[in-house]
């Protein structure tokens, strides 16, 4: 925590600032027994979540299993619970492309314990803030839109998209791109390894292509400066005269 935050903040820091960082600094513990200890019978977590988050290098293999007491305790003292997770390649997420289009897949999004006395948990695995407003983002790209932002072209949310078994994503036009509950694929533009402001979408419904006019739309994402999240981006002028700006409904 020192090497990483510590000394990158210290020198942006004032005086007084310095001196509180570093009382901080030194009342943090020098062994692992300061590690606070839990009883045999404080409960059980489903190892592989931890182990594929903290049990691989350069962590050592024993921070899985005092991150999963450490989950179980905090559940215990009936607190909400989240565990904040930096993505990383390789160990909790992996990168798909095709061209310039890029999908970010989340392999780690739920946590498992059963802390004694209390029954089955989940904990939801955070890594960008609109995680906790919209739990569902913590497995699909946090920018898609949906109902809650008043979006006339809604992402629509699997109902079980905690499920290791609902399809999230597949390849559609030669394309990576996020599966919603209609069966809309949602790809990120083909354009500098998917940036820009809008998201590629593939419609699935015959019916929906043949109200709409079209079969492929480009639709603002959340957070967009660009635009209304949800809404048309823009229309490329060959399909200016066809299409018919209706919406869907989730």
């Amino acid at each position: 925590m020192w090497s990483e935050f510590g000394r990158k903040l210290e020198k942006v820091l004032s005086p007084q600032g310095k001196r509180t960082l570093q009382a901080l600094r030194q009342a943090a513990p020098k062994t692992d027994h300061h590690i606070l200890a839990l009883s045999p019978n404080a409960g059980t977590a489903w190892r592989r979540g931890f182990t594929d988050l903290f049990g691989s290098p350069p962590l050592e293999p024993a921070w899985s299993e005092r991150m999963a007491l450490a989950v179980i305790r905090a559940i215990s003292s009936d607190r909400d619970t989240v565990v904040l997770c930096r993505r990383i390649i390789g160990r909790n997420f992996v990168v798909h492309r095709s061209a310039n289009c890029a999908l970010h897949e989340n392999r780690r999004w739920l946590l498992y314990v059963q802390p004694s006395g209390i029954g089955p948990r989940k904990v939801l695995c955070i890594h960008h803030p609109r995680n906790l407003t919209e739990r569902w983002t913590a497995r699909f790209d946090w920018r898609l839109p949906t109902i809650s932002d008043g979006a006339r072209y809604p992402f629509c949310v699997p109902s079980h998209w905690e499920k290791g078994s609902t399809q999230a994503f597949r390849t559609i036009s030669s394309k990576p791109a996020w599966v919603d509950a209609s069966g809309n694929g949602w790809a990120r533009p083909n354009i500098n390894n998917g940036a820009g402001y809008h998201w590629d979408v593939y419609i699935h419904d015959q019916q929906t292509r043949l109200e709409i006019g079209v079969d492929q739309l480009n639709i603002v994402e959340y957070g967009s400066p660009e635009g209304q999240p949800g809404f048309l981006h823009h229309i490329p002028s060959e399909k200016q005269s066809i299409i018919r700006d209706k919406g869907w409904k989730c």
